[in-house]
């Protein structure tokens, strides 16, 4: 783990490094990446950057040469409490990344989408940059499309329906065959599990696992829930209950075996919660039967190891993008207008906590270990099966509840015009089904746009032509760009009001901001090609929701670029 460590390697042999300094989940999320780097380069020596804290866990991932640890929360905290001096935490860091850029890699993936991680990939440098680099202002630029689609996310949420194991495999490396997640604990750990698991009663190797806590309250299912939950569910079941989590979800655990035995829960329970490293919390999801989960790093690790998992999908969590990869998982998500939320709003009234049927949840519990049917549709909560789509890429088929037509039918369309876009690869997928809902309001809503963003163009294309004359006008080129922002804010504004055209609204937006370029003239032809692109697509959307696409036809049009514009 020493980032100086000697690396000799063959001419041919390429050299990745992956920056993924955050969160466990997103560790063991690149599994599909590892797997493409090494069929896109046989033989490539996938060096990784990680957090000290989670070293442990990419030491159960394979297809890496070298974990490279740093403890970058110390360095936030040091930083935050001015400990030291700026200009001495900047020299250790350079000391210390130093050695990497000596390595001369050939990619950089950074999957840390962050000011200082976009420092560090420039820092250490490398021809091919995908995800966040710095600019030459020292803001952040993102070149791939992948990774710049993973930025307007949030934006788009509800219309996403991209797996970030596969934004982080496509934008790393590239299309391919369905890799699962794959995580493998010491043999040490494995026995270890067994025997913590072993009892007199018989319970050996028939377990259910539960996590009742998250790292943010927002994501979680309330305590009492569980509680009785659990003390249905375990009505027909014969095993054990194994309580998982950090020794900071005690209190938790306790609300849940106390709500479990109010109830008259009957199953024995054991509490493994801040009692293992997380090898040995890893082997012990290996030999359960079901992870009943929050939206926790926990649930990617049993994904890892092929345990079932149902994973309870509230708050400001959104399945679609972080949920249980591949086949196998369930989600249960309340029916909700405002479900999932956005990650900056405050909500008033956690209603989504109150939507998951208790009966629903543990009968989904007994469909998994194999002791009843699929609950019949109940309102008020949509189920969800995970599985691999015919593009190869992880998916969620509903199963039961409503889904938003509008929504859905947008969801389709997007995530086949994207993945035609960024891959220059047609979809497999079937054809959409029908003309768009609201289609008129939508085409209606894209003619008012068409003028301003025609003037738009013209505008940028006058103010293009006045930063190549000398003298300069500055005050004809300021005059033109307030009236230009003046334009822009109202296009955005109906941009943003319909799923038709807010993708494209927010990836402009995003990309007249994102003007990694030097002199005024330049920047003045970035944002010309910007907003040309944004016309141009914007009038491929009109002319697809103008008549309903053909069977098996693609989804037409140039491609859609998320890259910078030089």
């Amino acid at each position: 783990m020493n980032a100086h460590m000697s690396c000799t390697r063959d001419a041919a042999m390429k050299q990745v490094l992956i920056l993924n300094i955050t969160r466990m989940g997103d560790l063991v999320q690149m599994g599909a990446l590892l797997k493409r780097l090494q069929e896109e380069w046989p033989g490539a020596a996938v060096d990784l950057v990680v957090d000290r804290q989670f070293a442990p866990v990419a030491s159960m991932l394979s297809g890496l040469r070298e974990i490279i640890a740093y403890d970058f929360h110390a360095l936030i905290d040091e930083s935050r409490a001015c400990v030291k001096d700026t200009v001495v935490l900047y020299r250790e860091v350079a000391t210390w990344a130093g050695g990497l850029s000596q390595r001369r890699y050939d990619r950089i993936v950074n999957l840390t989408f962050n000011r200082p991680s976009a420092l560090l990939a420039e820092y250490v440098g490398a021809p091919d940059i995908r995800g966040a680099r710095s600019a030459w202002d020292g803001g952040t630029v993102i070149d791939n499309p992948w990774m710049a689609y993973f930025t307007d996310i949030h934006q788009i949420r509800r219309i996403n329906r991209f797996n970030l194991v596969d934004v982080y495999a496509m934008g790393g490396s590239r299309p391919g065959a369905f890799a699962p997640l794959h995580v493998t604990p010491p043999r040490e750990n494995t026995d270890w599990a067994r025997r913590f698991l072993s009892s007199p009663g018989g319970l050996d190797h028939k377990w259910i696992a539960v996590q009742a806590g998250a790292s943010d309250f927002m994501k979680a299912w309330r305590p009492q829930h569980f509680g009785v939950t659990l003390a249905r569910f375990s009505k027909q079941w014969d095993g054990g209950i194994l309580f998982i989590g950090s020794s900071s979800e005690h209190d938790t655990i306790a609300e849940v075996i106390r709500a479990y035995r109010e109830a008259g829960g009957r199953s024995a329970i054991k509490n493994a919660a801040g009692h293992t490293t997380l090898a040995q919390l890893v082997a012990l999801l290996a030999d359960c039967r079901l992870l009943l989960t929050n939206d926790t790093g926990p649930m990617h690790l049993a994904v890892g190891v092929r345990t079932p998992v149902i994973d309870l999908s509230v708050g400001h969590v959104d399945f679609q993008e972080t949920g249980p990869y591949g086949p196998g998982h369930w989600v249960m998500q309340p029916d909700l207008e405002c479900a999932p939320c956005g990650f900056e709003q405050v909500c008033s009234h956690h209603a989504c906590k109150e939507r998951l049927p208790i009966d629903a949840v543990a009968a989904v519990m007994q469909h998994v270990v194999g002791q009843g049917l699929l609950p019949v549709a109940v309102p008020g909560y949509r189920l969800y099966r995970s599985g691999i789509d015919a593009d190869q890429l992880g998916s969620f088929a509903l199963v039961s509840g409503h889904e938003d037509a509008e929504v859905a039918w947008y969801a389709a369309f997007w995530r086949r015009r994207w993945y035609e876009s960024f891959t220059g690869q047609s979809s497999r997928l079937p054809a959409l089904n029908g003309l768009a809902p609201d289609r008129d309001e939508d085409v209606a809503r894209i003619r008012t746009m068409m003028p301003l963003l025609d003037s738009l163009c013209r505008r940028a294309d006058h103010i293009v032509r006045l930063t190549s004359q000398t003298p300069l006008s500055v005050q004809a080129v300021q005059s033109l760009q307030r009236a230009q922002a003046e334009e822009r804010q109202k296009v955005a504004q109906v941009g943003v009001s319909t799923w038709a055209t807010k993708p494209l609204t927010t990836a402009a937006l995003r990309l007249l901001h994102q003007d990694n370029v030097q002199g005024l003239e330049r920047m003045a032809r970035h944002h010309a090609v910007a907003y040309q692109r944004w016309r141009r697509e914007t009038e491929l959307v009109a002319s697809h929701l103008a008549s309903a696409p053909e069977a098996d036809a693609p989804i037409a049009g140039a491609p859609i670029s998320y890259a910078g514009i030089e």
